[in-house]
């Protein structure tokens, strides 16, 4: 009863969040995928179907599957980047939720070589780091093992000219690093407009917030 508890909050949580990241122009209609690790099965997830508005989700949206893609639930096929997803978790024991969206600023200053700089508390302490997986094709085996071997060391990967995808212990957890993550590259691209190339947080300071 608990389990199943936890997982109606948790696909809860991810509808609000698909609400919230279309309101917030971080993705556009269907883009995107969301998914929460089934807490009854480490080796299983629930992930939004193919063609799902993000802000349009309801609890049919989801699809149980297992993480070496059989579908145990749902009606709809699952997200095209399922694979991704599911690497994920096989790479991350601790992810319980993955969010990908397609965050302008972080997009673009990624397809320009520029590096996101952080500028705030925020941004240390929730993305800390960020990793950058090269162009693959959409829904590729390739995409998503060069996606998940980024996680081994950072909770935030740009996906070079599509999006963003992160990982945490909650949806909520995993969101907002994202909404940070944009929000430095917002402010790296500002910066840039006022050419400033190198200020960001204190590197004396890093290490003591992480601590």
């Amino acid at each position: 009863m608990k389990s199943h508890q936890e997982l109606q909050n948790q696909l809860n949580e991810l509808i609000r969040i698909g609400s919230d990241i279309v309101a917030r122009q971080l993705t556009k209609a269907s883009a995107g995928n969301l998914s929460v690790r089934d807490p009854d099965r480490e080796d299983a997830m629930l992930i939004t179907g193919t063609g799902t508005w993000l802000d349009d989700l309801g609890r049919s949206s989801f699809v149980r599957m297992s993480l070496s893609g059989e579908i145990l639930e749902g009606e709809l096929q699952p997200s095209s980047e399922w694979r991704m997803h599911a690497e994920i978790y096989k790479m991350r024991k601790d992810a319980a939720s993955v969010i990908h969206a397609h965050p302008k600023y972080s997009v673009l200053l990624d397809a320009i070589n520029r590096e996101i700089r952080f500028f705030t508390l925020d941004h240390i302490s929730y993305v800390r780091s960020y990793g950058a997986s090269p162009f693959a094709p959409n829904a590729s085996d390739q995409l998503a093992s060069g996606v998940a071997g980024n996680f081994r060391t950072h909770d935030v990967v740009i996906m070079s000219h599509h999006g963003v995808v992160t990982c945490g212990e909650t949806p909520k957890g995993a969101y907002r690093k994202l909404l940070n993550m944009e929000d430095g590259a917002e402010m790296t691209y500002r910066a840039l407009m006022l050419g400033d190339k190198d200020s960001g947080f204190p590197k004396d300071q890093t290490l003591s917030v992480h601590n």
